[in-house]
């Protein structure tokens, strides 16, 4: 399975032309030692707080792109994310948008805003990433013009099945061997191991002589 997610992300980064690329970003300026974190969040809020007690602890910014199901489970967590982090959207139905038709994306969207500012009362900040990673030309350019700047990822690892944890060691090591400067860092809230393993991998990259960023940076 975990080839299998690697291959469809490969495919998916053929398929964009080079004007996609441009406004898709995967990372930052590489001549910098600046790095930005990020989680996809969805299915379960079980590890979500543990991770927010630590960012707070450690003062660190992240961005949490959640989908729908979550946002309107969870409120009193999406205002706790919308007030200490970033709240972004993931969409509302955590479909492939490459499947989508133009107006179901946008529909998708704007009920991913309207539910966000019911619970948080803040307009969102428009900042999306595509599930699974997919996405085309159509649709970024239809988020585009819908505001939103699209985030992908340069450092992932296999974290998104929750009852496969592959343990705490897995997880530094992965992020270890792929950080570099500029990186857009994908973590997942799904697995215990990325909520115990968070503040030694905070520590672990201030100690290589990353610095934790904001994804306004890249904007």
């Amino acid at each position: 399975m975990k080839k299998l997610l690697i291959f469809v992300l490969f495919v998916c980064f053929l398929s964009l032309n080079a004007n996609a690329k441009e406004q898709a970003i995967f990372h930052g300026n590489r001549n910098l030692n600046h790095i930005y974190l990020t989680f996809d969040d969805g299915y379960s809020a079980k590890n979500t707080e543990m991770i927010l007690d630590t960012l707070l602890q450690k003062d660190v910014k992240a961005t949490f792109f959640i989908e729908g199901e979550f946002l309107t489970q969870n409120p009193i967590l999406v205002n706790r994310i919308a007030n200490e982090q970033t709240l972004a959207n993931h969409t509302f139905k955590h479909k492939d948008i490459t499947k989508m038709s133009n107006q179901q994306l946008i529909d998708d969207i704007k009920i991913f805003e309207e539910e966000a500012f019911k619970i948080t009362g803040k307009q969102l900040t428009k900042y999306f990433r595509p599930p699974m990673g997919k996405i085309n030309d159509t649709k970024l350019n239809i988020l585009s013009q819908m505001g939103y700047k699209v985030f992908i990822w340069d450092v992932s690892y296999y974290d998104y099945v929750y009852y496969d944890d592959q343990g705490i060691d897995y997880v530094l090591n992965s992020i270890r061997k792929q950080t570099h400067n500029g990186s857009i860092i994908l973590m997942h809230t799904l697995t215990k191991s990325n909520a115990l393993a968070l503040g030694q991998i905070i520590d672990m990259l201030r100690d290589l002589g990353y610095v934790f960023s904001d994804l306004s940076e890249l904007v």
